[in-house]
């Protein structure tokens, strides 16, 4: 009898040993890991936006683009990015293995997730020129509140809202961008947004302001398949654990949410100001630099103002820097060594402006062709292609600015730019980019025009007043 209850013991306990080691290993599960690296490839899908991802200065962007690119680095693949703005969609994508990841797409059931690499807080805002600061819940009775597709705003604006009654409608096929710029525009009232989409957005549209916060400490995370095994699971928190513990996760945040300038117009007083303590340090390079590359030095100095505030030592939340905020490629393309010495940023802006100009088209009106090429240096000219194809398209005169900044806007709304050649770009910024520059020309040229040079007078006649 002791014989076979020590027998039982050991089948017992081995039974146990083998469990445990074989706790993570299902027959079924998919090598998720083993075929990324076999495609040498890895697909993640996440929303357009300002803090997940976009781009600007034909370079790709944002927070959660750099944690994205990463991990692609961290195990020695490609990225691809995907954008959807459909849960739905993106739920089926990644359950029949047509990407890899979901990256902040407030996905967790049915899942498995990552690290919380972020946390936000949620707030219902408004356009203040437009709304009443909304002093109570049951102000918004009866009003419309447009949101992403999101299953997290949409259970915490269920609980927020539940005492009263509102249109609450789900956008499957817009990105926060367009939303913002349907608040903007006065054509909706109410949506959601986080903190740090909220900070950025600021940045252009001061008016939009925090009625209400619907959520506190909302977990950012990365969600894959729950039938994968293992090994990309442990390869994601090792990924997590290492940038944490190099602060890597904390660069990646301050260079995105931390920038301090502002891209709305500053006014003329404080532009003024500016031009009387901080131009003349540059006056000389600028005018220099403008009649080598054959540009109006007003037009420059213009455009380093709506890009750093004439600031040498300037950084964008986009990673940019310097006084003509020049990215890493641009810098290497114009022979700039060093893109934060304010000299060498200035010949770079005027040299990277003058391949703009000589990159467009012929059927360009004469006069309007610097402000494609202005736009084309924000924005990259293949955008620019784009919505001048679009206009073709409609019988409009692609080569007339004027008639062209709709189709610009375009390019931020998922129904047009998903049948662009280059997709998704932020046009309403860059409409708000030329807008300032413009304004601030308009200045410069009154402020030099009173020289009283015949030459000058003869350029200015051909100026547009903006002001």
């Amino acid at each position: 009898m002791i014989k076979f209850l020590k027998r039982i013991f050991f089948i017992s306990l081995v039974v146990m040993s083998l469990l445990f080691i074989f706790k993570d290993y299902h027959p079924l599960n998919k090598n998720d890991y083993y075929r990324i690296l076999q495609n040498n490839e890895i697909k993640i899908v996440t929303r357009f936006g300002p803090s997940d991802y976009y781009e600007i200065k034909s370079e790709e962007n944002g927070y959660t683009y750099d944690v994205m690119k990463g991990f692609a680095d961290f195990i020695g693949v490609k990225l691809t990015v995907i954008t959807m703005d459909s849960l739905e969609d993106a739920i089926n994508a990644l359950n029949n293995r047509e990407v890899d990841i979901l990256a902040n797409m407030g996905v967790t059931n049915n899942v498995k997730t990552s690290y919380a690499y972020n946390k936000v807080n949620q707030y219902i805002v408004y356009n203040s020129k437009y709304t009443p600061k909304p002093d109570e819940i049951n102000d918004l009775n009866g009003n419309d509140i447009e949101i992403i597709d999101s299953i997290i705003i949409k259970n915490n604006l269920d609980s927020f809202l539940k005492p009263i009654n509102v249109n609450l409608v789900i956008s499957k096929e817009k990105n926060i961008g367009e939303i913002i710029n349907l608040i903007k525009d006065n054509k909706i009232k109410y949506t959601v947004v986080n903190n740090n989409e909220l900070a950025i957005f600021n940045k252009y549209f001061p008016e939009i302001k925090i009625g209400f916060k619907i959520g506190e400490n909302i977990p950012s995370t990365w969600a894959i398949p729950e039938n994968t095994n293992h090994q990309l699971e442990e390869k994601l928190s090792e990924y997590f654990t290492q940038i944490l513990k190099t602060n890597k996760l904390k660069k990646f945040y301050t260079k995105h949410f931390t920038g301090k300038i502002q891209y709305t117009f500053v006014g003329t007083r404080s532009f003024l100001a500016d031009f009387l303590n901080v131009f003349p340090l540059y006056e000389f390079y600028f005018k220099k630099y403008a009649k080598l590359y054959n540009h109006d030095w007003r037009l420059l100095a213009s455009i380093g103002y709506q890009e750093s505030k004439w600031d040498k030592d300037a950084v964008s939340y986009t990673g940019v820097r310097g006084l003509m905020m020049l990215t890493k490629n641009t810098s290497k393309e114009m022979n700039v060594e060093d893109r934060e010495d304010p000299i060498q940023s200035i010949e770079g802006g005027a040299k990277y402006l003058k391949k703009m100009l000589k990159s467009l088209p012929d059927n360009i009106n004469n006069n309007d062709k610097i402000w494609y090429a202005i736009a084309s240096y924000n924005i990259g000219f293949r955008h620019i292609e784009d919505a001048m194809k679009m206009a073709d398209n409609e019988g409009v005169n692609s080569g007339n600015w004027y008639l062209l900044e709709p189709y610009i806007l375009r390019l931020s709304q998922s129904k047009y730019y998903k049948n662009t050649k280059y997709g998704y770009a932020r046009g309403w910024e860059t409409l708000k980019y030329v807008q300032n520059i413009r304004q601030y020309y308009d200045i410069l040229v009154f402020l030099d025009s009173q020289d009283n040079n015949n030459e000058t007078k003869q350029i200015d006649k051909q100026i547009p007043s903006t002001l």
